[in-house]
């Protein structure tokens, strides 16, 4: 049981690290894992008692990963059930195209700019080293997105 209960940990771990990198929040990972590892679904008072977390702060949450289709909520007369949907794939796959178009390419303008005002030669060669390493990334994410483009074609076919 002890180890179960370390993979268990560890599972919880990771999810809570996934979905910060991916801009939730912790309490969002954790309660997201614990669904993923439910027989069943839960309430927001089991969910409670799990987390030792406040109420507010895990209808929040709940709310978000809803909104997101990270979870389904299902009524049982009053009472709301929770259910995780495993997206996972979705999630990733969304993140090249955010990269590119949040932090890549706004990087790769301003670097530009900062390049041409600059007056140090050695300042312009730094900046053209990050350019330079900028469009690299551009090059792999961009086909990155392809191939999922090409990959989404063959499931939907």
């Amino acid at each position: 049981m002890v180890g179960q209960e370390k993979e268990t940990r560890k599972f919880i771990e990771i999810i809570e690290r996934m979905l910060i990198r991916w801009g939730y929040t912790h309490t969002d990972g954790k309660i997201y894992a614990l669904l993923l590892l439910s027989e069943r679904p839960l309430t927001i008072n089991e969910l409670v008692q799990l987390t030792g977390l406040s109420r507010s702060s895990i209808s929040t949450s709940l709310s978000r990963l809803s909104r997101e289709y990270f979870v389904n909520v299902r009524k049982d007369g009053k009472t709301k059930l929770f259910y995780p949907i495993p997206a996972f794939l979705e999630k990733f796959l969304k993140q090249p195209k955010e990269i590119l178009e949040k932090e890549v390419k706004p990087l790769q303008r301003i670097t530009s700019v900062l390049m041409e005002r600059e007056q140090s030669p050695e300042q312009k060669i730094k900046f053209e080293e990050i350019l330079f390493d900028l469009n690299a990334l551009e090059c792999v994410l961009s086909k990155i997105i392809k191939m999922e483009e090409e990959e989404s074609e063959c499931f939907k076919g």
